[in-house]
């Protein structure tokens, strides 16, 4: 599933939470990488990192389509440069008129870190930016396919996380491969997707992933259910029997279903009625009628009896 999306099957609010056991910067770099290469803009909001770290790793062509904006150096404004970005810029109408100044069509915009606003803006004023940005951006020209967002986990609290969940369309956990599993020597991670689809229908995948050295993704295989691939798996039957361990039979014998097939159904007609109900008669059908005593029969007010 992880290849797919960085393929571009996907579109929305994407967060890749990791936690100080496993970074998930670098599978963020991967989809940055992706997306250049689809031929999207990609505006990057740095506030982790300085420019020059996050741009490490990648080959010159990604770099030479990166629009990095720089909020680390002075996210509060005291320099009074206005250069960069600041807290207060973090506004859907201040961020569609930077991001619509550079470029239009199609793009990705990049959160490293959405945790970085979480811990100093109001929670409520990140989930409205969140849900508007696209919207507006749209309006003034700039479609924003993806909103790829860094989020570690292990600095916010459950119910912030839940909420950050249900607005994302896609949500990638990140986390170590043990030792004693199949590639457990820190090349590989696991990552667990939840995608929620336009439809409704959600679908999760757990599996094994690397990111190789010219941050290209690649995807390892799935997960087994307890995290190690036995070898009666593969001998388990392809159906289920329903009617195994009940403490009931639904099962018929041979006598059984004999006599079951014996008894005629009650919509089934036999030959002789069959041929009785399809004979067509040449005797034409009459109405006689007898009025009544009380019967007042008038040809010229047929309606005189009745009392109106």
């Amino acid at each position: 599933m992880l290849e797919e999306l960085a393929t571009g099957g996907a579109e929305g609010l994407l967060l890749i939470q990791d936690s100080v056991s496993c970074e998930g910067r670098t599978l963020l770099k991967s989809f940055v990488a992706a997306s250049t290469q689809r031929g999207e803009s990609v505006h990057v909001l740095g506030f982790d990192l300085p420019e020059e770290e996050f741009k490490a790793g990648f080959s010159t062509t990604v770099t030479s389509q990166l629009l990095y904006y720089d909020g680390f150096r002075d996210p509060l404004g005291w320099t009074g440069q206005g250069c960069g970005l600041t807290l207060d810029d973090f506004a859907s109408s201040v961020l569609v008129a930077r991001l619509t100044a550079a470029t239009q069509g199609s793009s990705t915009v990049v959160l490293d870190s959405l945790s970085w606003l979480l811990l100093r803006l109001p929670f409520p004023h990140v989930c409205q930016v969140l849900a508007q940005l696209p919207r507006r951006a749209e309006v003034a020209g700039l479609k924003i396919r993806w909103i790829v967002a860094l989020l570690h986990g292990d600095l916010h609290q459950p119910g912030q996380l839940e909420a950050l969940h249900a607005l994302a369309h896609v949500v990638v956990k990140v986390g170590p491969v043990p030792e004693s599993m199949p590639g457990g020597d820190g090349a590989a991670h696991i990552a667990v997707t939840l995608h929620r689809k336009r439809g409704g229908k959600v679908l999760q995948k757990k599996e094994y992933f690397t990111v190789l050295p010219n941050l290209v993704l690649k995807c390892l295989g799935e997960v087994p259910e307890d995290g190690v691939a036995r070898e009666e798996d593969a001998q388990v039957p392809a159906t289920v029997d329903p009617a195994a361990n009940l403490t009931f039979n639904l099962r018929l014998s041979e006598a059984e279903r004999r006599a079951k097939e014996a008894v005629p159904l009650p919509y089934q007609f036999s030959e002789e009625k069959k041929s009785s109900l399809l004979q067509t008669t040449t005797s034409l059908g009459k109405i006689y009628y007898e009025p009544d005593a009380a019967d007042d029969i008038d040809e010229e007010d047929p309606d005189d009896d009745l009392d109106v």
